[in-house]
């Protein structure tokens, strides 16, 4: 135990370590926290003294640091102009404007951001991507959200790459502040995605205005948000219950069933054997023949379905928590769900007769010791229904919960939020458990003095 606390710290040191932060401030306006697998562009980096001498003075002008109020970070070592960094590709543009720059909702006392402001957005991405000659692709996401507590707007689309190289995705966030704004445009490439997207996430976050105002809508917004937010919680939530019941259905069905299918193998081995008497007409031998075939087809596509529930289930949940950066808890969650799926799955295929005590992990436990001793079916029916029944449904279901609730996800590796607390509790249950039984079970064989 000692050891893999050990380890789960070298390694979190290690991820700490392994990756500085640096906070940039933009005059007395903003400031913003960037990786160090990102750098700030400059005025006199060769590579962007290269893209002036291209492009043109005007354009040359548009893509330093320190001109037209915008700011850029790239991919760190860019500057250099040396192809071993050229190999990915990722931007943050931070353009700063005040309502004078540009005819726009500012929020000022009251933000108004109707259906045409985001059609027009649309529209104004499809014309600069055809100039661009990097069509637009697809709009992953056009929506309201608050961003350093001001009320902001994300639109987030998937273009072609620049001659035709690999589709990159762009995120658009417009973040208003009483009179002023900033637009924070990032992008990378769609295949780059585990290199890029946590750490623009969180350098989004740690957006900040230096001086900030009140606006009145603020609450609005975040209500409007929530009401979404909730919808989208409910649709998910709803979906992955009718998969539980459905989950839980097959199984009932395919238990209930057996009991069934012995009875039936009694009969056919009845009308199996009138298949021979010369007297039997081919009408009925065909019959029979038919009802077999079916009776074979449908246990194999009920066995089918159990099968892709299982494995299907277990992915998402796991798949779902890596993407809400429970990297940690996915240490025990992952193991559980292989070693779960797994055996659930034998009991599909390899299993011929399956008890109430099969499906409560009773072989599994029995395999390491635990229950072992217990010959009484009705203490063991006892001890499975009080200990590992809740284990398993409150496994299940906290890890179904707060995947279903984003809002509760830390937003980075190692952060400790209230959904890395909650999946936390059925860890622990698990390892009072174990301790317990092993714990009874040493001190039942303790040698009398």
């Amino acid at each position: 135990m000692r050891y893999i606390i050990s380890v789960l710290l070298l390694l979190f040191t290690h991820q700490v370590i392994a990756q500085e932060w640096s906070t940039y401030q933009y005059q007395d306006k903003y400031s913003i926290t960037i990786p160090s697998t990102i750098e700030l562009r400059r005025e006199n980096d060769i590579y962007t003294q290269l893209l002036s001498d291209i492009q043109g003075k005007t354009i040359g002008f548009q893509v330093t640091s320190t001109n037209n109020n915008r700011v850029i970070f790239q991919q760190a070592g860019l500057s250099t102009n040396k192809h071993e960094y050229k190999t990915k590709y990722c931007r943050i543009l931070i353009d700063y404007y005040t309502c004078k720059d540009e005819h726009v909702p500012c929020s000022g006392d009251n933000l108004k951001l109707d259906e045409e402001y985001f059609t027009n957005g649309v529209i104004a991405i499809y014309q600069d991507c055809e100039s661009t000659k990097t069509p637009l692709m697809d709009i992953i996401s056009n929506d309201t959200m608050t961003i350093a507590n001001s009320p902001a707007t994300e639109i987030i689309y998937r273009r072609q790459g620049y001659n035709g190289a690999s589709p990159v995705i762009v995120a658009i966030y417009t973040i208003f502040n009483y009179n002023e704004y900033v637009r924070l445009t990032m992008s990378f490439r769609d295949a780059e995605q585990d290199i890029w997207m946590k750490d623009l996430i969180k350098a989004r976050n740690s957006f900040r205005w230096i001086k900030q105002y009140h606006t009145s809508n603020i609450d609005n917004i975040s209500k409007d948000e929530a009401v979404k937010e909730g919808l989208k919680l409910g649709v998910k939530t709803v979906w992955k219950v009718i998969l539980e019941v459905i989950f839980g259905c097959c199984f009932l069905v395919f238990i209930s069933s057996r009991k069934k299918e012995e009875k039936v193998k009694t009969s056919d081995s009845v009308s199996e054997m009138s298949i021979d008497i010369p007297n039997e007409s081919l009408c009925v031998k065909q019959d029979v023949v038919h009802r077999t075939t079916v009776k074979k087809l449908f246990k194999i596509t009920k066995k089918l379905l159990l099968s892709f529930i299982i494995i299907v289930y277990s992915c998402i949940i796991c798949g779902q928590m890596k993407d809400l950066y429970y990297e940690l808890n996915l240490l025990f969650y992952c193991l559980f769900y292989l070693v779960v799926g797994v055996y659930y799955l034998y009991l599909v295929w390899k299993k011929e007769k399956v008890q109430s005590e099969d499906i409560l992990l009773y072989p599994l436990l029995k395999k390491i010791g635990i229950y072992s001793n217990i010959s009484d079916c009705y203490l063991l029916r006892k001890s499975l229904l009080f200990s590992v029944l809740p284990l398993l449904l409150v496994t299940v279901s906290m890890s179904l919960l707060v995947v279903s609730i984003d809002s509760i996800s830390p937003e980075d590796y190692g952060e400790v939020s209230i959904g890395s607390f909650i999946l936390s509790l059925p860890v622990i249950a698990w390892i009072v458990f174990f301790v317990y039984v092993y714990g009874k079970k040493w001190l039942d064989n303790t040698p009398k003095l």
